[in-house]
């Protein structure tokens, strides 16, 4: 039992972690005097930059051996990590409340959902104009990620910790229902049709789990090409009014439904911290989910035994190995595998501290971009490279070939490689109430019965009243 609680634990704390009105955003503006790159020059010692974060199990340790590398690497500068909580929305809440006092950490790691804000607000260094400061290729990097961190064709953060949304089933499972498991569903129409299989032969009650994630839902709209905000999904202007009620979302909640109605589905409410998912796949009650491609490492880590009960508040002593036979495939689609879009994590610079730290944390920054340093990172951590460089590392290449959790992620890899640059994804000023509009909306439909037309109607209105909002009042 010790093994299946750190891996419940584990992957709760692994999914924790994926304004301003259109005439003052500051995302079409580029000024490379923004950025002091040479700044380092002229400081009389090692410049400290602290990192503001929300890592934990492999990614933190991870990212700690590589801060230790690179400051052991040089003098100039000494990066320290500064831990801000345990998620996205706990940094988020204390970075928003920091921006009126300035005292802002030197490098910050916030949520993917968070560009057109931090474009908006004023206190970012952005990593277009470090780039023309220091005469640095952005083109390096995967054209659909610089897209989809980019406002008005400036690139705002300046690096990306990438991950995207995979699917997770039960090999056994699948045989077991008389399915090929090297053949899982890649469509919600073929994991309905799997789900019945497994129901019918008896190997699981209710084979799909599914925690109600907003995420999700802007995976499967991005995917088949579906704006959820107007004017370009907030790509050609800042986005003012929600197109959620449409068609392709109809549909996709008319799913949701049939698959409730069926019992083919155990919806887990989409609270923070929640776990009933990893519980029902963890005691085989479940046979298929989807969940962040970022949950691999630490998956594989309990999975292996090698993952520290006492990282996540177990005791070591506690419970016996578990054993589940688990593989990755594709995030099923609506019309294909893989539609997805990218997600996790961005590094912002902030501009409130002096250009001596700018010019470090810049630094720091163009040393983690580096393919030889995005490889050891996509291995330490299963959060993917946005340099496509990376892809030809020796040392990538052979844990890809030759590892469970390296070959799980190259699934995840190849769905960003196919990403469309023309169509990232959605930018949107109010993120948050967005996502909680589509939370609630879900809650409603699969949880309260309400139906899909009114439940993504009510979403809808929603979105557009924070959009109005933004648009009118700067947040």
């Amino acid at each position: 039992m010790k093994r299946l609680l750190a891996l419940v634990a584990v992957m709760a704390l692994t999914a924790v972690a994926c304004g301003g009105s259109s005439d003052d955003s500051g995302g079409g503006s580029v000024d490379a005097g923004d950025c002091p790159v040479g700044a380092l020059a002229d400081a009389s010692g090692p410049v400290e930059v602290v990192m503001w974060e929300t890592f934990t199990g492999q990614p933190l340790r991870a990212m700690e051996e590589l801060v230790a590398e690179y400051n052991a690497s040089q003098d100039k500068v000494s990066i320290r990590m500064e831990n801000q909580g345990v998620g996205y929305e706990e940094i988020q809440r204390k970075f928003n409340t920091a921006i009126s006092t300035g005292n802002l950490g030197g490098l910050v790691v916030l949520e993917d959902t968070q560009t057109q804000f931090m474009a908006d607000s004023g206190v970012i260094v952005s990593a277009q104009a470090c780039a023309e400061a220091d005469d640095y290729d952005l083109g390096q990097f995967n054209e659909a990620v610089r897209n989809f961190y980019s406002v008005e064709s400036v690139l705002q953060p300046a690096t990306t910790n990438l991950s995207t949304g995979v699917m997770y089933y039960n090999r056994d499972h699948l045989t077991e229902a008389g399915l090929d498991p090297d053949s899982p569903p890649g469509t919600l129409d073929e994991l309905k049709e799997a789900s019945l299989a497994i129901q019918a032969a008896g190997v699981t009650e209710k084979p799909f789990v599914m925690v109600l994630q907003p995420w999700f839902i802007e995976h499967w709209l991005t995917g088949s090409g579906v704006e959820i905000v107007n004017n370009n999904n907030g790509r050609d202007a800042l986005a003012t009014e929600s197109t959620f009620n449409n068609a392709t979302t109809i549909e996709l909640y008319t799913w949701l439904a049939e698959m409730n109605e069926l019992g083919l589905l155990n919806a887990v409410p989409g609270t923070e911290g929640q776990v009933d998912h990893y519980f029902a796949m963890a005691l085989e009650s479940a046979s298929i989910t989807i969940e962040t491609s970022t949950a691999i490492s630490t998956i594989n880590a309990v999975l292996e035994g090698t993952l520290d009960p006492a990282e996540v508040g177990l005791d070591a002593d506690s419970l016996p190995a578990i054993d589940i036979n688990v593989d990755v495939a594709p995030f099923p689609g609506i019309t294909a595998p893989g539609e997805v879009q990218a997600g996790g994590g961005a590094v912002y610079i902030p501009n409130t501290n002096s250009p001596e730290v700018i010019a470090g944390a810049w630094d720091f920054i163009k040393w983690l971009n580096t393919p030889e340093i995005q490889a050891k990172w996509m291995i330490g951590a299963t959060y993917m490279a946005w340099n496509t460089a990376t892809a030809q590392q020796q040392d990538l290449i052979d844990w890809e070939t030759t590892t469970r959790p390296g070959g799980w992620l190259t699934v995840a890899v190849e769905e960003i490689a196919n990403l469309d640059p023309s169509f990232p994804g959605p930018l949107i000023g109010p993120y948050t109430d967005t996502r909680e509009a589509i939370r609630q909306s879900l809650d409603e439909l699969l949880l309260s019965g309400v139906s899909p037309d009114a439940a993504v109607s009510k979403a809808s209105d929603a979105i557009s009243t924070a959009l109005e909002r933004y648009e009118d009042e700067n947040f």
